[in-house]
């Protein structure tokens, strides 16, 4: 495997309703593809030696969307877990959820529950959902639960970075190599702003339903052919 070969890969999954128009297909439809898609694109990071493949499910503010949207979204995601729960113990596959869980009901609760300690030992891929996420309100709750500590346990100052990440999600993870977006859109969109400080980006104009192993590999070699400087020569 190549030095530059990258270990962590984040997904903006973007498209989805875009792609429905153009194929003349409804949205539940295009969720649906949208799904096997990610499926598809998990067993891929296997096939190409990604360990960490992070994806934006469900953003703090997808809530805006029409209760229709938002319907078939919380139907996919239990179906996904029910899936997931079924075939934990057949796959290598480790899965978390970042964001704020609360506000699902109670059998989502419990199921993402379920699935992350199911998986909690698996080591082949780790798979990291954000839903109900966003990356501002992940550093200002991390900011929250520093200043808790500080008062209640008169724990030190922060010296150096590491000292505030232990506060954000997935900490102890290495850091986001390769951030791709589809659906040609060139914006974070509030997605793991803190993480993506020297992230390489790379900006697809294909629609996630249409995401497949040549466009992943093809943005892993593009990541391979950049020269990292992290801020130095």
């Amino acid at each position: 495997m190549t030095i530059n070969h990258p270990k962590h890969v984040a997904i903006i999954m973007d498209g989805n309703r875009r792609w429905a128009k153009i194929n003349n297909y409804s949205l539940l439809k295009a969720y649906e593809k949208g799904l096997e898609t990610l499926q598809d694109t998990i067993h891929n990071c296997i096939k190409l030696k990604i360990y960490y493949l992070t994806v934006f499910g469900f953003s703090t503010e997808n809530w805006s969307r029409s209760k229709k949207e938002i319907s078939y979204l919380m139907k996919l995601f239990n179906d996904f877990l029910d899936k997931a729960i079924s075939e934990a113990e057949s796959n290598e596959i480790s899965i978390k959820f970042i964001g704020d869980l609360d506000v699902f009901g109670k059998q989502i609760k419990e199921k993402t529950s379920l699935l992350t300690n199911l998986t909690n030992k698996k080591n082949t891929l780790t798979l990291t959902i954000a839903v109900n996420y966003g990356g501002q309100q992940e550093i200002l709750t991390a900011v929250k639960k520093y200043l808790v500590d500080l008062l209640d346990k008169n724990i030190r100052t922060l010296k150096k970075l590491t000292d505030f990440e232990k506060y954000l999600f997935n900490y102890n993870f290495p850091n986001i190599d390769l951030l791709i977006r589809t659906g040609g859109e060139k914006r974070l969109s509030n997605f793991m702003l803190w993480h993506l400080a020297y992230t390489e980006l790379i900006f697809l104009n294909e629609m996630w339903p249409d995401f497949n192993f040549n466009l992943l590999d093809d943005a892993i070699n593009e990541f391979i052919s950049r020269k990292r400087k992290f801020g130095g020569m």
